[in-house]
């Protein structure tokens, strides 16, 4: 077993080197514990009167988290777990914005940027990545800053301590880990979470530092802190503390620690109080007396007292607080939404500035020299346009490098730009999306490529639970305008895998914004857009269209409306909808028919968060009939999406039901046989001459 660190033992005595505080930083850490220890018995309270939500206490590790505060300089940035509410407070975040966050208030003072500090994360392990995407910008722009990410012993178990462990590694960023060993994930104890005699042993396999330090001891914290950021500033890379604790109370205020430790366990822990070891030592040095410790206990409840009456005065915020912030301006469908339950509770509906929504413009007509591209190259060059003109623009991937992608999409951009600014990943989604978004809180622009549609899984919690809601979370405090590419549908006679179309997952996660071109000249447009938005963007690229054809592309910049549909082919007997790869299919169904006289319009969506509605209701009201197509399953798809909101807008409109046109709910099939489950011309022509019966 690694050496663990001990400065002061349990009964406050010098043991160890004295890391030379002075009596005010000595004084400093003491009140510091004593605040955090009161706020967390003060929060226990509170939330057994029901005046705040569940809590998770953190009495026993007050060590851990003020010790390694202290260490940390003013423009270093410390992203917390759930529980690291004395590091918080130690970082500058007031005791007010603690206490309305477990009240279950927005978060509107929590000044990511102003405090250096990110936000409560209860997903275990995820913020690891987004601290070693921060600390990575932070060594591209030499600005001498360190990154802290604080976890626990059962955090080790999870998919992101491996991802954020290893990106650390390998791009060497100023990091510092910082894990809690308590001894359990809430019930499991530590000897089920892992088979490692310690957790300090396993940054042996990432290639940096690992370190034991006795976490009831804030001098030895402290120190193992100071340490590390010496390291990292210096430019020797991350390092993993591990701090061996204890929490005194239950994993939250749901649990019951009896039900898995006895009494004795938590009686020899007591022993070792760090609070009552660091007195004993400033008592020894003649730096407390009854006096001072009196009075730095009043100040603490005082100081809790008026944070909690200031809270508790705050009125709850109206309904129309709750659309706000999950765009950078809200999309015109939530805006009915809220309405629709404002008009239900007999409530005015709330009225918005022109700021304030998400207008989405027509498409405008570029002019200027043009080439025939293909969509390939249509993304390359707004890609390259995007990193031309932001130093802090950085494309992240899989072989996204030197090989420029599996499909040459990246080609070139490493040459141009370099490999700090277009880099080969570690093969790991859930680092790739995890690491831009720690990117993105730091201030870039971070295009994060997936290699294939079939391999953004292990990256759907980073995209679901972080990318789609950090603006929200932080009301709009931070935006993470991260860019995520990937090729996406079927077509191509590739192995399982490879060949998905998830959309309708991000289609449905609140804050994403969605995107699927089926033209060179749309990609380049759209992506364009995307790039220079402070909204996440799903950015999905048709693989069966990447080099189907070229046509005219504007070289300069422009932009396209994101949420604006593009009438394709115009007809008025019936309203087709689809998107993406299908789109040519449906244009030459729709040219099929015209021969027989049927002027079918086909509309690609082109966006499908948030789709436009008014096109596509505006063509039913034409036509009176509704073909809906797409790749995927049926079930809770686009197709069904559009359908169901023009049933419910435009059922008057409609001469005959809506008929959908879609793929199987089946898993993709073996490329030998994935012509069976392609949606092909006849299957579309049947779907519209069933339309028009």
């Amino acid at each position: 077993m690694s050496e663990t660190l001990q400065i002061l033992d349990p009964h406050g005595r010098l043991v160890g080197t004295d890391p030379g505080l002075d009596t005010e930083q000595l004084r400093e850490m003491y009140r510091l514990m004593v605040l955090a220890r009161t706020f967390d018995r003060r929060m226990m309270a509170l939330q057994r009167q029901g005046r705040i939500g569940t809590y998770a206490p953190l009495e026993g590790q007050e060590a851990v988290q003020i010790g390694s505060a202290m260490a940390l300089a003013p423009h270093d940035f410390f992203f917390p777990s759930y529980r690291e509410h004395g590091t918080l407070v130690a970082r500058g975040v007031p005791l007010s914005v603690l206490i309305a966050y477990w009240r279950g208030l927005p978060n509107a003072d929590w000044d990511v940027v102003g405090f250096r500090a990110g936000i409560t994360t209860i997903p275990i392990a995820s913020q690891l990545a987004h601290a070693v995407g921060y600390s990575y910008l932070s060594k591209l722009r030499g600005d001498g800053a360190v990154t802290m990410v604080a976890f626990g012993d059962g955090a080790t178990s999870e998919t992101d301590f491996h991802s954020g462990m290893n990106f650390a590694g390998v791009w060497r960023t100023p990091t510092v880990f910082l894990c809690a060993n308590n001894g359990y994930a809430i019930s499991v104890p530590y000897h089920r979470q892992t088979a490692s005699e310690t957790i300090a042993q396993k940054a042996a396999a990432y290639g940096f530092e690992g370190v034991r330090v006795d976490g009831m001891d804030p001098l030895a914290v402290f120190a193992a802190t100071e340490a590390a950021t010496e390291r990292a500033r210096s430019g020797e890379g991350p390092t993993l503390i591990e701090a061996i604790t204890y929490r005194y109370g239950p994993h939250g205020t749901a649990d019951d620690p009896h039900r898995y430790r006895g009494e004795d366990e938590e009686r020899r822990w007591r022993e070792k109080d760090p609070i009552a070891r660091l007195a004993s030592f400033l008592r020894e040095r003649g730096e407390l007396d009854d006096e001072t410790e009196q009075q730095i206990a009043d100040e603490a409840s005082r100081q809790i007292d008026e944070a909690v009456a200031e809270v508790e005065a705050i009125p709850l915020p109206g309904r129309d607080e709750v659309v706000r912030h999950a765009f950078a301006r809200i999309p015109r469908l939530v805006v009915d939404q809220l309405h629709a339950f404002q008009r239900a509770a007999g409530e005015p509906e709330t009225s918005f500035g022109p700021d304030e929504v998400w207008e989405v413009a027509d498409d405008p007509t570029p002019d200027g020299p043009t080439e025939r591209w293909t969509m390939a190259e249509a993304i390359n060059a707004a890609l390259d346009e995007a990193m031309q003109a932001n130093p802090e623009t950085i494309v992240l991937g899989e072989d996204v490098g030197l090989s420029g992608g599996v499909f040459r999409i990246t080609e070139h951009l490493q040459e141009r730009y370099g490999p700090d600014r277009v880099i080969d990943t570690p093969l790991n989604e859930s680092g790739i999306v995890g690491t831009a978004i720690g990117m993105a809180i730091a201030g870039a622009r971070p295009i994060a490529e997936i290699q294939f549609d079939g391999f953004v899984y292990p990256a759907f919690d980073q995209i679901v639970s972080h990318l789609g809601r950090y603006r929200y979370r932080t009301r709009g405090n931070v935006s993470v305008p991260v860019v995520v590419r990937f090729p996406n549908g079927g077509g191509i006679g590739a192995h399982e895998h490879h060949c998905d179309s998830p959309e309708a997952y991000f289609v449905h996660a609140p804050g994403l914004v969605v995107i699927c071109p089926s033209t060179a000249f749309d990609a380049k447009g759209l992506l364009a857009a995307a790039l220079e938005g402070d909204d996440p963007v799903i950015f999905l690229e048709p693989k069966v269209l990447y080099r189907a054809q070229r046509e005219d592309v504007p070289v300069g910049r422009y932009t396209l409306p994101i949420g604006r549909a593009r009438i394709r082919r115009p007809g008025d007997d019936v309203t087709l909808v689809t998107y993406g790869g299908l789109v040519p299919v449906c244009l030459e169904a729709a040219s099929t028919l015209a021969e027989e006289g049927v002027a079918v319009e086909v509309i690609d969506l082109r966006t499908l968060f948030p789709w436009d509605r008014e096109t596509v209701l505006g063509s039913v009201e034409r036509t009176g009939r509704l073909v809906l197509v797409q790749e995927p399953p049926a079930s809770a798809g686009m197709a069904a999406e559009v359908a169901a909101t023009v049933a419910s807008e435009a059922m008057f409109s409609l001469e005959s039901p809506i008929v959908r046109v879609t793929g199987m709910d089946v898993p993709w099939p073996q490329f030998a046989i994935e012509r069976h489950a392609l949606v092909d011309v006849p299957q579309i022509i049947a779907g519209i001459r069933q339309a028009l019966e």
